[in-house]
């Protein structure tokens, strides 16, 4: 008779204390003692797994070989052990049954009689009864202390320790001194040197940085992404972000993310500045660099990594047939070329020479910075003017009429207190709602002048904006080719080609009914044919 072994354990803690090992050892005795031999092969341990679910990775195995008839008898310590759940219990051993595997548990006897039976019932039932209660206590708790500003879960962000609550301390979070400086240095690889993340994460192994779980030895570079995306260095941690909803049968709840008005933040030490956590954010969103490997040229295209095809909308390479500015070229190669060159299929789209795209792009930059209208409407949006929203002046005198009357009350006021004519209860209320009426006339009165200062400044600016435009003119043509990338990166969000056609997408509105693109119809770009494969550098 062949006899397998199965022992589990449901938390890491258990695990390190060697809970599973007792197990072992008190079955291995046990089938000593009725005379039954144990192979190593069949001895099946899930640590740290939970006994609701049924993925374990050694219960797979167990089932696997019970099907397969590996095995005719199998030992376990309890049945809780076997399955949390009444209902798994019931199906595990039914499974066992059909496969004519004898299961026996250690702490009662074989489960032959309907009493006996009867008894497993109520165990499962009991088990699954006391891991609601204490899963429900347990979230009840960590929810009120989490609303009290504490910390409730030892998995804190890296560069942060978690401190135990004693008898006279709760529990808190402290900056990791060693580890608050690597998170400096990553944001700064990330924004400064723009390092990509793979990036990133290989010059931390290199260094032998220790990862913040340290069970691998080496930096993942998701781990590297969920630093610069956690708003904990800002100075909150937030808590209570996800919840958890029933997965299929027999399967592992999925964790739903919960809206943001359920988070629970808990103050903690900000480790960043917002600029700089917000620098990485519009990085990390727009995708801006990739971390790529230096550039052989890395100033002969204009618009590199701008570049969208209109037929797959995937970006578009840059491509040199020869060195320096000779033969340039924004190429669509698609997502995978590999893979489309084995399906033999490819996106259509022609090769665009780079030099009559730029200049076109670049001339459509200099007319808008350079239009008058524009510019106007950029000051206005700037300073917050609007049309018609200055006062009147014959609005401002009667203004100016209240203020005075307003300031005559409060002295009639005074004059009547000192001659006992009102109590100082009354003085006060009426003074209170007379300072009230002055402070609100006086706020339209700065309004005021405020805006005649600023449409001041406006009717300046417009009587000299051809000298402006004139000047900036000048300015954007003398800008080298570095200059003039690091603009169109910031003015420009993308430019989708399509053949003939050019579509200009700014990340400002370029006409009045705030509209941010600008297209340019049957634009003669001279084509080539699909290029063959040559080396290009990435966009």
């Amino acid at each position: 008779m062949i006899v397998a072994i199965y022992a589990r354990v449901s938390s890491d803690r258990q695990k390190e204390t060697e809970t599973i090992s007792s197990q072992v050892q008190e079955l291995q005795e046990f089938a000593a003692r009725e005379g039954f031999a144990i192979d190593e092969r069949h001895i099946y341990c899930d640590e740290g797994e939970s006994g609701y679910y049924l993925d374990r990775p050694a219960l797979d195995r167990l089932r696997d070989a019970a099907r397969d008839g590996l095995i005719d008898a199998l030992l376990v310590q309890n049945p809780d052990r076997l399955a949390r759940r009444y209902a798994y219990q019931v199906l595990l051993l039914e499974e066992f049954k059909r496969w004519e595997v004898a299961v026996r548990f250690l702490k009662q006897p074989p489960p032959d009689s309907p009493e006996q039976k009867l008894l497993v019932q109520i165990q499962g039932v009991i088990s699954e009864y006391e891991r609601a209660r204490i899963m429900e206590r347990t979230r009840r708790g960590r929810l009120y202390w989490a609303r009290q500003g504490r910390p409730v879960c030892s998995h804190v962000p890296f560069g942060y320790r978690y401190i135990p609550r004693n008898r006279d301390e709760p529990p808190s979070l402290e900056v990791d001194e060693e580890a608050a400086p690597i998170v400096h240095e990553i944001f700064q690889w990330y924004v400064s040197e723009a390092l990509s993340i793979r990036q990133i994460a290989s010059r931390l192994t290199d260094r032998k940085v220790p990862p913040p779980k340290g069970k691998m030895s080496y930096w993942d570079p998701s781990t590297v992404s969920f630093i610069l995306k956690n708003e904990a260095y800002l100075g909150r941690w937030y808590l209570n972000r996800f919840k958890r909803e029933p997965g299929p049968a027999q399967k592992r709840p999925r964790s739903i993310k919960r809206s943001r008005e359920e988070w629970i933040p808990i103050p903690v030490h900000p480790l960043l500045s917002s600029e700089d956590f917000m620098k990485a954010q519009e990085i990390r969103e727009s995708g801006r660099h990739g971390g790529a490997k230096p550039l052989k040229y890395p100033e002969t295209h204009l618009l590199r990594r701008l570049v969208e095809c209109g037929a797959c909308g995937r970006k578009m390479t840059v491509h040199n047939r020869s060195s320096g500015d000779r033969f340039r070229y924004y190429w669509c190669r698609g997502p995978d070329t590999r893979r489309f060159l084995r399906l033999g299929t490819r996106c259509p789209h022609a090769t665009v020479a780079a030099p009559p795209l730029d200049d076109l792009v670049w001339s459509d930059v200099v007319s808008l910075l350079t239009d008058p209208e524009l510019l106007l409407t950029a000051w206005k949006e700037q300073n917050r003017m609007r049309e018609n929203q200055g006062l009147s002046r014959e609005e401002i005198r009667r203004l100016k009429r209240q203020m005075i009357d307003a300031n005559t009350q409060r002295q009639r006021l005074l004059d009547a207190y000192q001659e006992g004519a009102i109590e100082l209860e009354e003085l006060t209320a009426r003074r209170q709602v007379i300072d009230e009426k002055i402070v609100k006339i006086q706020m339209n009165l700065d309004d005021f002048s405020r805006i005649d200062k600023e449409e001041l400044s406006f009717a300046n600016l417009r009587e000299n904006i051809h000298q402006v435009c004139e000047s900036l003119s000048k300015g954007l043509n003398s800008m080298s080719m570095k200059e003039k990338m690091r603009l169109s990166q910031k003015l420009i969000e993308k430019v989708v080609v399509e053949k003939h056609n050019v579509e200009i997408h700014y990340r400002f509105p370029v006409s009045s009914h705030f509209n941010k693109k600008r297209e340019h119809v049957d634009v003669l770009l001279p084509h080539s044919g699909v290029l063959p494969l040559l080396p290009c550098e990435e966009a």
